[in-house]
């Protein structure tokens, strides 16, 4: 029913959202870093046809009008499931629901020879899908390489320990670490001295594991040609189905690398930093790529860009928003989210904030509203009616800070031990501390940048806010 997916589709209700403020209010707790430690059954549905919605059989004798029709039917049949599950869980889930964005994925897995699945360095257990993994794998039969991305905000040592991870418990599984900007590695991931400085999206150079990634490519090629040379020709009349589409026989000719993954992920910046210039636009704003799109990097290689789109996890709301799943722009009640961040890093610290000096309550705890109301006064982040400190603006801007790196919250694998990484991985830990460096102190100039910056970003996400994929969550009128 529509009452379902309104809300287990995306909307809040209006209880849920002042409930969170008044809880925004409250004292916050202890910080805990153990809250970090995840793994991928921690985010995972029940089943793997809850994972993703697969496109039903069909052939090419079918009419448009038809295939279309018997997709959107079983596209709601999976939705239907989707939001039962959720409802029985009695929590939400943001999920894609917009089916054309679905098809672009399958088109994206049926035209690829290799997949490349790319996940954000600080939460791959919430951006790897294992139903989507399964899919590929054994109904495609399909070679799948894990890209671990954005390495260079976080510390080597967790790098190469969610590679470890990801290759003990998929050994079929190819793990490649990927910077578009390896000369930006940070040794400090959070430090009391300020925030961690900005990125520059817009210059692409050489980065960090594309030769890694092409020489696969490259190898998966030359596997095809040989076995092509192997293989006998069958003798016989033609197929009817030999010309059904002239242009896939082009595809033989050379090997095309699909990029899939969440919104955010960094799959245009991948794209940039293997081909060393800026051929795909890329933005802070999750959902900005809208269509798949195929670059070739040479004669014999070519890369296709699905949009992102979030697949479903059992992951709250808060997590959602800081892994770039969901826009900042759109999220109504920030508060709550930043005291998930504060419960687990030393945001206060970061921030570099003093707790507002509120004349009826001037030994009041911190709370995640407090923090917010703080950085608001400290960026002159005034309301245009009251000239109150503009809380909402504040609480935003700290999201925003989490979104691009510039305050890390990262996840990391359960009993987490860097110093016991040996072989190979410490050998891989060692070339990547020769990249980092530690960040220096964030002067006032940079802070000031981010502000306006920051409220660049918020007219870009409100005005894109109607065309953005997300728009549709919980909105099956297309359909």
């Amino acid at each position: 029913s529509s009452g379902i997916n309104a809300e287990y589709g995306g909307a809040e209700s209006k209880e849920e959202i002042e409930k969170n403020k008044k809880q925004s209010r409250l004292p916050l707790g202890q910080i805990n870093e153990k809250l970090l430690e995840t793994s991928i059954e921690d985010f995972s549905v029940e089943s793997t046809e809850l994972g993703m919605p697969k496109r039903g059989k069909w052939d090419y004798k079918m009419t448009k009008h038809k295939l279309e029709l018997a997709e959107q039917q079983e596209f709601r049949a999976w939705t239907a499931k989707l939001d039962e599950y959720y409802q029985t869980r009695g929590k939400a889930s943001y999920y894609e629901r917009n089916l054309e964005t679905w098809r672009q994925l399958w088109r994206t897995l049926e035209m690829s020879d290799i997949v490349l699945f790319v996940c954000d360095i600080r939460y791959p257990t919430l951006h790897f899908s294992y139903p989507v993994y399964k899919y590929i794998t054994e109904e495609l039969d399909k070679q799948v390489i894990l890209v671990l991305n954005k390495i260079d905000i976080v510390h080597p040592s967790v790098s190469v320990s969610w590679k470890l991870y990801f290759e003990q418990k998929f050994p079929e599984l190819r793990v490649v670490l990927f910077s578009a900007f390896p000369e930006q590695q940070k040794l400090v991931e959070n430090s009391a001295r300020g925030l961690l400085k900005r990125q520059n999206i817009k210059k692409p150079g050489w980065a960090y594991g594309a030769d890694k990634l092409i020489q696969l490519a490259k190898c998966h090629y030359e596997d095809r040609k040989s076995k092509e040379l192997d293989t006998p020709m069958t003798s016989g009349g033609k197929d009817e189905d030999d010309e059904r589409m002239g242009e896939e026989e082009e595809d033989e000719e050379y090997v095309t690398i699909g990029l899939i993954g969440q919104p955010n992920a960094g799959k245009s910046s991948l794209v940039n930093g293997i081909l060393q210039d800026k051929k795909v636009s890329v933005s802070r704003t999750p959902g900005h790529t809208k269509h798949f799109q195929t670059i070739f990097y040479s004669s014999k290689i070519r890369l296709c860009d699905c949009p992102g789109l979030v697949f479903p996890t059992t992951a709250p709301k808060q997590l959602q928003v800081l892994s770039g799943m969901y826009p900042v722009a759109q999220v109504k009640e920030p508060y709550s989210i930043v005291g998930y961040i504060a419960e687990r890093i030393d945001l206060i610290s970061l921030l570099r904030i003093s707790h507002p000096n509120m004349e009826d309550m001037p030994d009041e705890p911190w709370s995640a509203w407090y923090i917010c109301f703080a950085w608001a006064e400290k960026n002159g982040y005034m309301t245009a009616r009251t000239a109150r400190a503009d809380v909402y603006r504040g609480a935003n801007s700290i999201l925003r800070l989490v979104v691009t790196g510039r305050i890390c919250v990262r996840f990391t694998p359960q009993n987490y031990q860097p110093d016991d990484l040996c072989g190979s991985y410490r050998d891989l830990l060692t070339e990547l501390l020769s990249f980092a460096k530690e960040e220096e102190k964030g002067d006032e100039e940079e802070e000031e940048e981010f502000s306006e910056s920051s409220e660049e970003n918020e007219k870009e996400g409100s005005s894109s806010a109607k065309g953005n994929m997300f728009s549709v969550l919980g909105d099956q009128d297309e359909m």
